[in-house]
């Protein structure tokens, strides 16, 4: 499924987050209660001549009102860059970049919900110049579902595997108050609707301080809020809205 190279990086980007919310919802169309999760997040985003790639793994506990039940949810994405292979420079035009990216998402939680997404993906990266901005990309993908019920007598997440689409704006735009820096940064997932899932908008913005600049090591750790809003989750007549505490660390 991917189209992976063996050229070294030019650059990387390695993080670990945690972050904590006391609003999830997993269980919402079955009538679930609300409750606390607790998420260790690593990310890591490495460029080398022709693309880029980027993962994350989250590392989930939920508190006693969910049974302390444990989740593992990631994403994996390889983007190929159209000009790097052609050898061409667009870098002063709004259309900065055209790429092929290919990902997958997977997880697993041992909850009687059991929601077990299992999602490839494909289609191009459009890199803009938007004022302000480190970077703007935006992603329009097809989205094969492949998820699995693993409670609730098994069964496809939207009753059938099917196939719909994905646009993913991300976002990084920084920007100083007096002598401290902040970031607001984040992604927006709008997904098709198909089989008995409808359509889906999940966006987590964050908004970040850079502490590591107070302490003489700016860029290496972070205080801030992330506030998660997930309508129709897996597809269903849930509406999830979650404000979480952030700390990540840099290496």
């Amino acid at each position: 499924m991917f189209l992976g190279t063996a050229q070294a990086a030019i650059w990387s980007d390695t993080e670990i987050a945690y972050l904590h919310g006391t609003k999830f919802n997993d269980n919402g169309a079955f009538g679930g209660p609300k409750f606390a999760k607790d998420i260790i997040t690593l990310q890591h985003a490495s460029g080398h001549s022709l693309g880029t790639n980027f993962f994350f793994v989250d590392f989930v506990k939920s508190d006693s009102k969910d049974n302390n039940y444990g989740e593992v949810y990631g994403e994996y994405y390889h983007a190929l860059s159209l000009t790097k292979l052609q050898g061409v420079d667009w870098s002063k035009n709004f259309l900065k970049d055209v790429s092929l990216t290919t990902g997958i998402n997977y997880g697993s939680k041992n909850s009687a919900f059991g929601a077990n997404p299992r999602v490839f993906l494909i289609g191009p990266t459009f890199s803009l110049a938007v004022p302000g901005a480190a970077f703007f990309n935006v992603d329009v993908l097809a989205y094969l579902d492949r998820g699995r019920f693993s409670g609730f007598g098994g069964g496809a997440l939207c009753g059938a595997h099917k196939t719909t689409w994905q646009i993913t704006p991300a976002w990084n735009f920084p920007f100083t108050l007096g002598s401290a820096k902040f970031s607001f940064e984040g992604f927006m997932d709008v997904i098709g609707k198909h089989g008995s899932c409808e359509r889906q908008v999940l966006t987590a913005p964050q908004l970040r301080w850079d502490v590591g600049t107070q302490m003489g090591r700016p860029g290496t750790v972070f205080l801030g809020l992330e506030y998660q809003y997930w309508n129709k989750k897996f597809g269903s007549n849930q509406t999830e809205s979650v404000p979480q505490l952030l700390l990540g660390v840099k290496f």
